[in-house]
């Protein structure tokens, strides 16, 4: 037997859904795509990178709260990676478990920039990875970096280099960037 919803629950529905695709259009999210910068790792972990990271981040009500990242060694070429902490906004992308986003991710160099292709659940989300004075950033790219359809990894590389060629300022998602995260045990 067919289940039929009501009229005051579709919409409900409509609305609510409305409402959170227009949120998500003013304020935006990281980029994702099927495809990575490159196709398979070849950039060797860094031994420094692994550990316990941590940093506090304020969203766009100005609310700040401590994000925890820790990294494990998963094979030569990728990291583990779990982010616990303030990620209560990626729970409306169905991303978060038990307050823990696991993720794969390898680096990959373009210019002269590194970036850490980061997996979750079948999509790669780009973050531009700087490892300076004893400190961590990532800044994941926004969603519109590129207008261009990425049909391909080596599209998506060219993109990320024209990017950073034309640009006075990458866009990051601001909302999503963990800014100088130091080691913590």
């Amino acid at each position: 037997m067919r289940k039929v919803l009501s009229p005051v629950f579709l919409k409900k529905y409509f609305y609510t859904s409305l409402y959170l695709s227009f949120v998500v259009t003013m304020y935006g999210c990281p980029y994702s795509s099927p495809y990575k910068i490159d196709s398979e790792p070849s950039v060797l972990i860094e031994e420094s990178f692994i550990g316990k990271w941590a940093t506090i981040t304020s969203n766009s009500a100005g609310n700040r709260a401590p994000v925890k990242m820790i990294v494990s060694k998963r094979n030569e070429y990728e990291y583990d990676l779990s982010f616990t902490g303030n990620i209560n906004d990626l729970k409306y992308y169905n991303i978060v478990k038990d307050d823990t986003l696991k993720a794969t991710a390898f680096i990959s160099d373009v210019d002269s920039r590194r970036f850490l292709n980061i997996y979750i659940k079948g999509q790669s989300y780009i973050a531009e990875f700087i490892q300076k004075n004893e400190k961590v950033t990532l800044l994941p790219l926004c969603e519109h970096f590129t207008v261009k359809m990425i049909k391909s990894n080596a599209e998506l590389k060219q993109a990320l280099e024209l990017h950073y060629k034309t640009r006075l300022y990458p866009l990051y998602d601001d909302e999503f960037c963990l800014r100088e995260m130091s080691r913590v045990n």
